[in-house]
């Protein structure tokens, strides 16, 4: 019989043979992982040998190996261009994998073997390192988070909840991207008074007979920062901020859906709500300790960008006499206002911000802290159209692993940008890590901006952080942390970006900086009201939670309105009804993450700044924090890196604020 194509093992890097795959090959290798699981997972339930790390940790580690390489690839391949029939598979999978999943977690036999290694460690029979009882306690709280402790019955519904939930974020996501290709708002030559004859061109691509501006993930477009033509600006604002409102791709009845069953389960498990669970599984640990730093840090914000909104309303008045100055308004005008306070034109920055040469240096920026090095391989096909692929090699010319780039954009593509694991890195089976970074680039992109550097630093801190992993076992290496920790290291390699010379000459990156803290304000302001969305979502009880989808809107903004933090000209990043983080990828009521990994980031730059060896001070960065990925306590990690738990002062202090007015 011939080896499933997404499943071979043959191909350079061990990648699968992404040419020949089929959506019925990732449908076959989904089953047969499933299958090979389950059946592993019995055989270590049934065994009746005393229970040591091996017949037990590291045989689960070896039963999951098959599904997860099936995961893992079809997902890398679904986000970066999903067909009707990889939707299809989506939809049928999702609870098939909420179901599989189940029988796992509450599976009290398989929950009483662990407990049994569990007790054998404590007692001293069975002798395990740091990585092995991490790795035992995390798994025996996912079985207790999940409800292995609860009856019968609520075990019964336990299940149903988690199949309909799988369901209803495969409709979200599918709902989600045709709402945002359908907001594409459709503009003659006139309008687009701002762009350069480069960026028209691109938008003339997807429209032959005029010009057409896609819609990103975000609430603010980033075209709108160039346009000059106010009604445009207004045009764009309004798809952008109704979209998914209204029509075939409404996703509120969805999302209340979403919301009202993961109350309903967090009750179930015995939890006020649902962002309970999740604070108990990451580094925060408590929703307390999640708004005690997210409220003071929003409101600080959003005092500023008040602040900054009065100097914007007051330079739109020259340009725009009797004009009310509005959120469409917001990005063109501080752009302005930046360059004539600042003598700052970004468009000035076009020849360093070529794409090709804005990789090289992400590039450079790795060998210089890490010694390793990317070299192109023909050849090799990715999980997306026009790929490259890039072996990794240390110092010394010993390869480490892959990497695989998937810039260009494409309306079967996933907004914004991200990194996936193709192949885990693992020590126990000598698996080298195979990664990925996904962009939203068209090919007759030229320059980007300096948001856009910033944002490929950002996932390249994630790419390395699977590529640098040094795990034992694949399900905790590189990025498998908690949702509050893995956008630390990406966060940290943003900082590379503003080496002088390194993307822009010493004089361009010292305007910028002292641009850049105008702005800082409405930045933060943005992204923190979009994480207490998330947390509203998911920490109100089910009885007083929206029963329809009329109440969306309402329940959104007495949300931000009880912290005071409702503002027509601020609106969040991302409004609920296509907050894709939460309903379908993954963050729901973690997204508060960013600016918990923000604190330890701005410890962290603090850090590398005090170093006189850059080298060095890399090689220490990703010995103790790096590599260790997600095999023990990630806060340990931390202190083994810094010497002493993340201070909140250096945040503070980049972002223009003080302690006192962070209270």
């Amino acid at each position: 019989m011939p080896t499933n194509p997404v499943l071979t093992t043959e191909l350079p890097f061990t990648l699968p043979d992404f040419a020949a795959a089929e959506t019925s090959d990732y449908r076959d290798a989904l089953d047969q992982g499933m299958a090979e699981h389950l059946a592993g997972l019995a055989a270590i339930r049934d065994d009746q040998a005393p229970a040591t790390i091996e017949n037990v940790l590291g045989a689960m580690e070896d039963a999951e190996q098959t599904l997860r390489r099936a995961l893992n690839s079809f997902f890398s391949v679904y986000s970066s261009d999903a067909t009707p029939e990889r939707d299809a598979l989506y939809a049928e999978y999702a609870p098939k994998l909420a179901e599989h999943e189940d029988a796992i977690y509450l599976d009290r036999t398989l929950y009483e073997r662990l407990r049994s290694l569990e007790a054998r460690v404590a007692s001293g029979e069975v002798v395990a390192d740091d990585q092995d009882r991490y790795a035992l306690d995390e798994v025996l709280k996912a079985f207790r988070r999940a409800g292995v402790d609860v009856s019968d019955s609520d075990q019964e519904r336990l299940r149903e909840l988690n199949k309909r939930l799988a369901e209803l974020g495969s409709t979200f996501e599918t709902l989600n991207r045709q709402a945002r290709n359908a907001g594409a708002v459709r503009v003659t030559g006139d309008e687009l008074a701002g762009l350069s004859d480069d960026e028209r061109a691109t938008l003339a691509d997807s429209n032959p007979e005029g010009y057409t501006i896609e819609l990103v993930n975000t609430t603010q477009q980033p075209l709108a920062a160039k346009l000059a033509n106010p009604r445009t600006r207004a045009r764009l604002m309004e798809a952008s901020v109704t979209r998914a409102l209204a029509g075939e791709f409404d996703t509120r009845a969805v999302v209340v859906e979403i919301a009202r069953l993961r109350a309903e389960r967090a009750a179930l498990l015995g939890y006020p709500h649902h962002a309970a669970i999740v604070a108990e599984a990451g580094t925060a640990k408590t929703v307390d300790a999640i708004l005690d730093m997210l409220v003071p840090l929003a409101q600080s914000a959003l005092d500023k960008a008040r602040e900054e909104a009065e100097q914007l309303k007051e330079r739109y008045a020259d340009l725009e006499p009797g004009t009310p100055f509005t959120a469409a308004d917001w990005s063109y005008v501080e752009g302005i206002v930046r360059r004539e306070r600042f003598s700052f034109d970004e468009g000035e920055l076009g020849e360093y911000l070529q794409v090709d040469r804005v990789l090289e240096a992400v590039y450079a920026a790795a060998t210089d802290l890490y010694g390793i090095t990317f070299t192109p391989v023909d050849g090799v096909t990715g999980h997306a159209p026009g790929t490259q692929t890039y072996e990794v090699r240390e110092a010394d010319g010993t390869v480490i692993g892959a990497f695989v780039m998937d810039f260009w954009a494409r309306p079967t593509k996933n907004g914004g940008a991200w990194m996936t694991n193709l192949v885990d890195q693992s020590r126990r089976d000598a698996a080298l890590p195979v990664v990925t970074n996904n962009c939203n680039y068209t090919p007759s992109t030229t320059s980007i901006t300096w948001d856009e550097v910033i944002t490929m630093f950002h996932e390249f801190g994630h790419a390395l952080h699977g590529l640098l992993a040094d795990s034992r076992y694949a399900s905790r290496s590189g990025t498998n942390t908690p949702r509050d920790f893995v956008e630390f290291p990406s966060q940290v390699n943003e900082h590379w970006a503003w080496t002088p010379g390194r993307v822009l000459p010493a004089e361009w990156v010292a305007k910028l900086r002292e641009a850049n803290k105008f702005g800082q304000g409405y930045s933060t302001a943005e992204t923190e009201l979009a994480s207490l969305i998330d947390l509203a979502w998911h920490t109100t009880p089910l009885d007083e939670l929206p029963a329809s989808a009329d109440e969306v809107e309402q329940f959104e903004r007495a949300a931000l309105e009880r912290w005071g933090l409702f503002d027509e000209l601020i609106p969040p990043r991302y409004r609920t009804q296509y907050f894709a983080h939460i309903w379908g990828g993954g963050y729901a009521a973690s997204y508060y993450g960013y600016a918990w990994a923000k604190v330890m980031d701005a410890d962290a730059v603090a850090w590398f700044e005090e170093q006189d060896n850059l080298r060095e001070a890399g090689e220490h960065f990703r010995r103790t924090l790096l590599a260790p990925g997600g095999s023990v306590d990630p806060m340990e990690s931390y202190r083994a890196f810094r010497g002493r738990d993340p201070e909140l002062a250096p945040l503070l202090e980049k972002l223009g604020l003080s302690p006192a007015s962070s209270e």
